[in-house]
């Protein structure tokens, strides 16, 4: 996000009011479109070139899967950043415009896709993670060995990356089970979030009730004027067409 938009915080209260709301709440909302887009765009890259299997890497010399790796981390950072930034971005917005409903519910919406970025990033992180593990297995054992490689130290590897295997499965069982109660925080958060907006609706409309009944005692005299200005307007054109026949 822009450093111009830190204008929202804390320390910054004298500045809150800057700009039209509608405004500044458009701009943040551009803000998180563009941190949407360039994420999904990072992590088709990263999930493209991510498409792999187990065989290939004893077909890559130790500097092209290296170089590989190097790559690869950098774009989880750069989604890693893109994710932080987004979520503080909406935190913002959701402490200054959910007052409004519509903005509240769109929010809402936008918190919804960054928790699905969440769980896609740690599937990211985790692979990048076997992969490194699968490397430093490969080439530690290929370099502790003769330049030949005979059946027995081969085993040796695949037993190496059977157990990596089993390890990286019980840590995305794990993941799975976080991302859940992730989810199930976050909409518990968006459920809390519609039930103070109707709650806030109803108090607005028990107070429109409550003014309209300290008028009701002044209608009732209007109204019974009226009723009596009635009466009396009958009675006078009565007594008029009585005199005028």
């Amino acid at each position: 996000m822009k450093k111009n938009y830190n204008v929202i915080n804390n320390d910054g209260e004298d500045d809150i009011y800057k700009y039209n709301e509608g405004i500044r709440y458009r701009e943040y909302k551009k803000t998180i479109k563009n941190i949407q887009m360039n994420f999904e765009q990072i992590l088709s890259d990263c999930k493209d070139n991510f498409s792999y299997n187990e065989n290939d890497l004893y077909k890559k010399k130790e500097n092209e899967l290296s170089e590989i790796i190097s790559d690869k981390k950098k774009k989880v950072e750069q989604l890693e950043s893109l994710h932080k930034e987004g979520i503080q971005n909406l935190q913002i917005m959701q402490n200054y415009f959910s007052h409004n409903k519509t903005y509240a519910l769109e929010i809402s919406r936008y918190l919804s896709i960054f928790d699905k970025f969440k769980i896609q990033l740690q599937s990211v992180r985790a692979i990048l993670d076997k992969i490194c593990m699968y490397n430093n297995i490969l080439y530690k054992k290929k370099n502790s060995l003769t330049h030949h490689f005979n059946k027995e130290n081969g085993n040796n590897i695949s037993n190496h990356i059977n157990n990596v295997n089993h390890v990286f499965k019980e840590r995305s069982a794990l993941e799975y089970s976080l991302s859940e109660l992730d989810n199930i925080l976050s909409i518990g958060n968006q459920t809390n979030i519609k039930l103070k907006l109707q709650n806030s609706y109803i108090v607005n409309q028990i107070k429109k009730i409550n003014i309209i009944n300290t008028h009701i005692p002044q209608i009732k005299k209007i109204l019974k004027k009226i009723k009596h200005y009635n009466l009396k307007k009958t009675i006078i054109l009565a007594i008029v067409a009585v005199y005028t026949i």
